[in-house]
This record gives structure tokens, sequence and C-alpha cells, in this order.
């Protein structure tokens, strides 16, 4: 059987310094040796980032970031702080989520706390979705 694992998570942007800094600060990871002009970002636990420089314009939400902080208002704060703003893509006020973009405008969701999700799979452990 064939394996494989995601190595890198890669976000374009025209601002590749200003998307780095953000993220770096964000989730504390740190910045690594890496052989192109891309800002490649590590940590102790998550994906590796790199943060792509790119001239093209960006499909909003094509992909995006979820994050699981152990507080999610404290993340959320520091994410403003940080330069990001929060998102509007037509979400209900209820979902549990708060939708926000990056000094880039990458989109990323400060999903609720870990704690707070378990306690959710208690009543109610969700559905799968059918793929076959």
């Amino acid at each position: 059987m064939f394996a494989a694992k995601i190595a890198t998570v890669t976000l374009k942007t025209h601002r590749p310094k200003e998307v780095a800094r953000f993220w770096r600060e964000l989730l504390d990871y740190r910045i690594a040796p890496n052989h192109s002009d891309s800002v490649k970002l590590i940590g102790v636990e998550g994906p590796t980032l790199l943060i792509q420089p790119s001239d093209r314009p960006m499909e909003q939400g094509a992909i995006h970031l979820d994050l699981r902080p152990e507080d999610q208002s404290a993340c959320v704060q520091r994410a403003l702080v940080l330069g990001a703003t929060l998102a509007d893509i037509g979400q209900a006020g209820d979902e549990g989520w708060v939708v926000m973009a990056d000094p880039g405008g990458n989109l990323f969701c400060v999903l609720q706390s870990e704690v707070d999700y378990q306690d959710s799979l208690v009543d109610d452990q969700g559905t799968t979705t059918p793929i076959d």
C-alpha cells in the first residue's frame, strides 16, 4: 500500500513578508531555511507553512486553514492585533467558528477550543459524508 503525508501547506500572496510575519506570530512558528524565495515556517506541532510570493490574483477561499486554539476568543483577538480581519462569507453566526482573513487576504477559521469541541461530540457525533 502506498502512503503519503502532507508535508507543507502553501499560501500564495502578493505580500509574502507580511503574511509570513502574521502566521509566525500567531502560531509561534519560526522561519526555517529553504531553497526558494518562499518563506518556510515550522512549528513544534502542525504542518509546515510555505508562504509563496505570487502576482496572480487569489481565488479567495480556495484553500484555508482551520485553527483549533485553547481559547477561541483569545486567538481571535490575537489575530486581530496581528493584522487579521473578520471575514463575512455568509455565515449565520452560530457555526462555532470565526472566519478571518490574514493580511494577504487568505481566509482561515478559528474553531472552538478542543475542550468545547469534545464536549459537543458527547451530544452529537455528526454524520459521515458518503464518497463512494
